[in-house]
Order: C-alpha cells, then sequence, then structure tokens
C-alpha cells in the first residue's frame, strides 16, 4: 500500500514523528494537505487573495494566512498586490514557477524526448533521442535548463519500447533523483486530469493513437489498470463488418501504409479509422460510462480533427437510429495531443512531492 507523503517547509517529503502514536490524521498529515492542495489551486487558477483560497479550501483567513507563509518560507510562493482601479488592492498570491522543475521522459519504440517543466507546469526545454542509450546524454544537456530544486524524473513507455524499470534506474538513477515509472496512457490520463478537463463526473478516458492504440481509464479520480493490468489495451479489439484491428486500422503506421498505396487522400482511411474507435468507445462506454473521452497521440493535427469529426457524425447517426444512448460524450481532441505522455510524466514528481496526488 502506498504511504502518504508530507509536504516539508522546504518541499520535500515530511514522515510523522515516530513518538507520534495518535491514531488517525495528524496535525502534520492536515498541513500537508492544506499545503499541497493551495499549490494545486495556485497552479490550476492563478493568483489567489486569501478571502478566495479561504473560499475555496473552506478554511479561515487566518488559517490561510498561515499555509501562505509556510508556503512563502519555503520559496513556492509569492505575494503581490492585486491590480485594482480601487483605492484597495488586495494581496494575491502566487507561484514561484523557479522554486522547483522536474524532469518527463516519454519512450516510445522509435525514441522519445525529455521535457524540464517548472512548478507552473510550463515546458522549460525539450530534447529528442532516437535510442534509449541517448537518454543519459540527452538529460545532461538539458537537466539544468531549470534553476528551481529538482524533484525527480517521470518515465512513461510506451508498448514495445524495449527498457524496464530495472535498466533505468542503472542508466539515470544518480541523475535524477527520485524515479518514477508509469505507462505512456496512465501518464496522458495525468496530463489531462491536472492541466486540461480535470476529473469530470463519470470518470475519464484517453485513447492514444500511434503505432497501436490504446486507453488509459481514469474512475473515481484513479487510473483503471483492471484485475491483469490489462484494461485499456483496445488496439487488439476486432470490430465492424471487416473484422479489423484498431492497430490494423487505425494507427499512424496504418495510416502511412494507406497514402504510401498511392491513394490522393486520407479520407478512406480517416472514414475506416473513425467507424471502428467509435465502436471502441461504444463498448468502454458501455461498462464505465465516462464523464469524457478525449483522443491524443502521434497523429497529424489536420487528420485527427478530421477523425474525431467523422466519429461526432457516427454518433449523431447512430443516436437517430437509437442504437447508442445519448449521454455517451462526444470525443473530443486531448487538451495536449501530442505533449500530454511527457507532461504526465513530468507532473508525477510533484504529485508525489508538492501537488495533491
Amino acid at each position: 500500500m502506498k504511504t502518504a507523503r508530507r509536504l516539508s517547509v522546504s518541499g520535500s517529503p515530511r514522515a510523522r514523528d515516530p513518538s507520534d502514536a495518535r491514531p488517525g490524521i495528524s496535525p502534520v498529515d492536515i498541513a500537508d494537505h492544506n499545503s499541497r492542495t493551495t499549490l494545486g489551486l495556485l497552479r490550476r487558477l492563478g493568483p489567489l487573495t486569501r478571502q478566495e483560497l479561504s473560499r475555496r479550501l473552506g478554511l479561515t483567513e487566518p488559517a490561510i494566512a498561515g499555509i501562505v507563509q509556510r508556503l512563502a518560507n519555503a520559496g513556492l510562493v509569492t505575494g503581490r498586490k492585486r491590480a485594482s482601479t480601487t483605492r484597495y488592492a488586495a494581496l494575491e498570491f502566487a507561484l514561484c514557477p523557479d522554486a522547483a522543475c522536474s524532469l518527463g521522459i516519454s519512450i516510445a519504440p522509435d525514441g522519445g524526448e525529455i521535457v524540464v517543466i517548472d512548478l507552473s507546469c510550463a515546458i522549460r526545454a525539450r530534447i529528442g533521442f532516437t535510442a534509449v542509450e541517448e537518454i543519459g546524454e540527452a538529460i545532461g544537456s538539458i537537466q539544468n535548463i531549470a534553476s528551481g530544486k529538482l524533484v525527480g524524473c517521470g518515465v512513461a513507455i510506451a508498448p514495445g519500447a524495449s527498457i524496464d524499470r530495472i535498466s533505468l534506474e542503472e542508466r539515470i538513477g544518480e541523475m535524477v533523483g527520485p524515479l518514477y515509472v508509469l505507462d505512456d496512457s496512465e501518464a496522458a490520463i495525468g496530463a489531462e486530469r491536472a492541466l486540461g478537463i480535470g476529473d469530470p463526473e463519470g470518470g475519464l478516458v484517453t485513447i492514444l493513437i500511434d503505432e497501436t492504440v490504446r486507453a488509459g481509464l481514469l474512475i473515481g479520480g484513479r487510473p483503471f489498470r483492471g484485475i491483469h493490468g490489462l484494461a485499456g489495451q483496445i488496439g487488439d479489439m476486432r470490430s465492424g463488418v471487416d473484422g479489423a484491428t484498431l492497430n490494423e486500422v487505425a494507427t499512424l503506421s496504418s495510416l502511412e501504409r494507406h497514402m504510401a498505396a498511392g491513394h490522393a487522400s486520407a479520407d478512406a482511411w480517416i472514414t475506416v479509422a473513425a467507424r471502428h474507435l467509435h465502436e471502441a468507445v461504444l463498448a468502454i462506454s458501455g461498462f464505465i460510462a465516462p464523464g469524457a473521452i478525449l483522443i491524443g497521440g502521434s497523429l497529424p493535427d489536420d487528420i485527427l480533427a478530421s477523425v474525431i469529426s467523422s466519429m461526432a457524425r457516427e454518433r449523431e447517426e447512430k443516436i437517430r437510429d437509437l442504437v447508442i444512448a445519448p449521454w455517451i460524450p462526444v470525443v473530443q481532441p486531448a487538451t495536449h495531443p501530442k505533449d500530454g505522455v511527457v507532461l504526465g510524466a513530468a507532473l508525477r514528481p510533484f504529485n508525489e512531492t508538492l501537488f495533491p496526488a
């Protein structure tokens, strides 16, 4: 079971005093929760006053004053007068982006990329690599871009990538501090939850399309992987009258094969891919009824937009024919279609140390 990590004024996890034998939630737990929630609100909403934080957290303004003072002492937030046309200008608090940074690495079978993000989760630098042997050199070339304290490194691994956690720790562990390894679909879910539409009622599904098709599932605020860890592996689903799998007809490589065959446009591929993807969406929605379904990955932006538009037409036609329920959500593009995975990887160390998990 994962134990709670507590935020110290230096921004590092703080464990409970061993002499504190009190059961339940301790004052340290409460302070940690309030600090993390405050940082999360400032990251998501921007500068807020004590009164605004008080309303959102349900705490008194004196309690908020203590929280922001601790965070300011740690160098994580700063206060300033809010621009106003009135005589009274309230003091508002904002994150200090340079106070901390995190590395995110996405690894696919044909290479990947590394980003540095600051405390506001803005990308400060990025670099690509074509082989896992280049990761250490790539990290060395960019890890000093951000001036803040490096809190760790998240690594998102795609299906088929020839690397594992032990190899990663041996290769880069001493360079990056704490290392967090996750599936790329889980990373995409994390980015969408923190930097996109949030955690909608009913849950969230993100579909990734590149050399395979797969989905990340967020149910009850937690990633869902299933008993065998295979939930979301939708690429081998067969659908349509042709019985083709998504991996055969709805991937980037299948699009490239279609165009290489001499077709003048991608229209036929889009129609077939959208139909099969729509049937996968119906299957997913029939089990978990998500509040939102999004698509990202490596498809060109115009192709992705056309696939989503074609899926919307499929949905409306089936609703008119009473084949599907109207509450099944319209598929949307991911907030960060191309960067969702690497951003989600970079977010993981912040979620483990500073932001709400």
